[in-house]
């Protein structure tokens, strides 16, 4: 009996060992080979950030612990194009801006699980959550729940009031978008059933230009037609009074962590909150630098990108400045997103990339071989390897933004349901949100069945046309039977139907009063004016009194040359006239006529493309400038 619960013993011991080494094996396995489940779902998960590389082509995994790319996987067809990322721990989405393409990239396997064209037009814009996937069309306010993996639309479609501002998730798994129209914000459950609106607050009066940023739970609305600040959670809402005018504000897609800034161009300032949940402190600090890019706080502090220095510049809530993070290669061209404890500091279009963890310690990234961070071997197949971008193409014109382009409907008339505005094709399974409690209002009047009683009785028209009893029996002459016992009566024309459609009529008065009145509110939230002045973006560059000399106006934009009698140099810059506050296609080009000097800014920017500078003593310059695919030039002047 012994010995045989000995030998059992040995098999057991056995058989364990021979299960640890076999696990051992598989993991070693797994590590060495690199493609294994096992290590890229352990990966997945490490605090790691893809980066858009649009000279290769490609998004580049980068560990934050070491600054080095660890995963490579090449983007067909989308080399040199404006490029969205958007990531969880399980998948990885890829949306081409400029042609609409999206793919889904699984982290598990690195292979490509799915693809969708969204196209360009209607604002699309992705989002994902811990668990689900949203595509929302801002535009025309419908909300599509997509899996990730497939990236087709599941449930039914949920239609807002377009257009709409912001759709990212928070820490809940709730995604919210401000509605400017109705003035409110609403947060939405994405599910494989669908999206289903659980939320809705005031946020501002209707028609105010509104801009959000989600928060860890629930956003925070500005109101760029006033000063007021709202958090909105789950429960509650809370209002602040900002310090400064909010016209033309900025803020990030995304604020992580209890800090909050608002980057307002217009007022040459920050304003910050400290707890943004509990409404302050509120403090606000002056710009030294003309910015494109909202300040993303970060770790207790402030980081507000210069991309016209390629510069990162980092302050304390209150305003003092602790740090200065360069990025020369990342000039006109930098990004920034925070991802579970970092913050990561992306130039698309070049070689670098920074990587900052929560001690404020920036560690340089070398996306391609020979970089600061040793990017590592590069695959041969995404190619390309030049040190400086590609000219990045204009992007499709857009629609009109914030609000589109049929008219909003008066009090007085019945709302066309948005499934029947153009451009907007019900489809199958269509919900629409609720609207807010003004809107129950303009319903009650339920204009419907008034238009429903004259289709039922056609014979309405007769009696209105002949108002004498004479000419009724001929209208029944060919059933003599008929009309000569129920018509004698005559108690049709004694009814009141004949009166209720005529007078009434509702459907040709109510459009003559709806057409003059959204007018007048369509320009209300759009940003007309550019907040920087040419001799303002020269001199914050290059120091200097900068006088413009001549300028040449195009579609959406004017080009400016200035001179400087300090600095003995010639400025060009394009500022913007039109999409201001919007990343378009911007670009600015000087150049001298014997001395061969050309200085030229080319990128997606938000109010204008430049400073450029060349230093041409007794020589003449021209200079050229666009904005998406509109342009104007100059001939040689300036001399001497």
């Amino acid at each position: 009996m012994k010995s045989r619960k000995k030998g059992a013993e040995m098999v057991r011991a056995r058989g364990g060992w021979w299960a640890a080494a076999a696990l051992v094996t598989v993991l070693l396995l797994a590590t060495l080979l690199g493609g294994g489940r096992v290590g890229l779902a352990v990966a997945a998960t490490d605090g790691s950030a893809w980066l858009w590389s649009r000279t290769a082509g490609e998004v580049d995994r980068v560990n934050p612990d070491s600054g080095r790319v660890e995963q490579r996987r090449e983007v067909r067809d989308a080399r040199g194009h404006r490029v969205q990322v958007t990531q969880n721990d399980k998948f990885l989405l890829i949306h081409d801006l400029d042609t609409g393409r999206v793919s889904s990239l699984d982290l598990n396997g690195l292979g490509f699980s799915g693809r969708l064209d969204i196209g360009t037009r209607g604002d699309p814009h992705l989002a994902m959550g811990a668990d689900g996937a949203a595509l929302v069309e801002r535009t025309s306010g419908a909300v599509r729940a997509l899996d990730p993996a497939t990236l087709r639309p599941v449930g039914p479609v949920l239609q807002l009031p377009g257009p709409l501002v912001g759709g990212e998730f928070d820490d809940a798994g709730q995604l919210w978008v401000a509605v400017p129209r109705q003035g409110t914000v609403i947060a939405v459950k994405v599910t494989a059933q669908g999206p289903t609106v659980v939320r809705t607050a005031e946020a501002a009066p209707p028609d105010h230009d509104l801009t959000m940023t989600v928060l860890d739970e629930g956003a925070l609305v500005v109101d760029r037609g006033g000063r007021e600040l709202v958090v909105a959670t789950g429960g509650e809402t809370r209002r602040v009074t900002a310090p400064v005018s909010l016209a033309g504000a900025m803020v990030p897609a995304r604020t992580h962590g209890a800090l909050a800034a608002v980057t307002v161009p217009g007022a040459g300032s920050v304003v910050t909150l400290g707890d943004v949940r509990k409404g302050g402190p509120v403090r606000s600090f002056p710009l030294t630098d003309p910015v494109q890019e909202p300040a993303v706080p970060f770790a207790g502090k402030v980081y507000l990108p210069v991309r016209e220095t390629g510069q990162v510049r980092v302050f304390e809530p209150a305003g003092r400045q602790t740090g200065m993070l360069t990025m020369p290669a990342g000039r006109g061209d930098m990004e920034l997103q925070v991802r579970e404890g970092n913050l990561f500091v992306n130039a698309p279009g070049s070689t670098d990339a920074l990587v900052v963890g929560g001690d404020g310690v920036a560690r340089k990234v070398g996306k391609y071989p020979g970089g600061p961070g040793r990017g590592g071997e590069r695959p041969d197949k995404p190619g390309g390897g030049a040190s400086s971008p590609p000219p990045v193409p204009a992007p499709p014109g857009d629609p009109v933004f914030p609000y589109p382009l049929d008219p909003r409907p008066s009090p007085e008339t019945p709302e066309t349901p948005p499934s029947s505005r153009p451009g907007t094709p019900p489809p199958a399974g269509r919900t629409e949100a609720p609207r807010p409690p003004a809107t129950p209002g303009s319903r009650t009047q339920s204009p419907r069945p008034p238009s429903r009683t004259p289709t039922t009785a056609p014979t309405t028209k007769s009696p209105t046309r002949t108002a004498s009893p004479t000419s009724r029996p001929t209208a029944p002459r060919p059933t003599t039977p008929r009309p000569t016992t129920p018509r004698p009566s005559t108690p049709r024309p004694t009814t009141p139907r004949p009166s209720t459609p005529r007078p009434t009529t509702p459907r040709p008065t109510t459009p003559k009063p709806t057409t003059p009145k959204p007018t007048p509110t369509k320009p209300k939230p759009t940003q007309t004016s550019n907040p920087y002045t040419p001799a303002q973006v020269c001199n914050a560059t290059a120091g200097g009194n900068y006088k413009v000399q001549r300028s040449s106006s195009f579609t959406g934009g004017r080009i400016y040359q200035l001179y400087s009698a300090t600095t003995k140099k010639n400025c060009a810059v394009t500022m913007k006239t039109a999409d201001i506050g919007k990343g378009t296609n911007v670009w600015v080009r000087l150049q001298s006529q014997t001395g061969g000097k050309v200085a030229s800014d080319n990128g997606t920017f938000k109010y204008y493309a430049g400073p450029v500078f060349v230093q041409a003593p007794g020589d003449c310059v021209r200079y050229s400038g666009g904005a998406s695919g509109a342009s104007a030039s100059a001939g040689w002047a300036n001399c001497g």
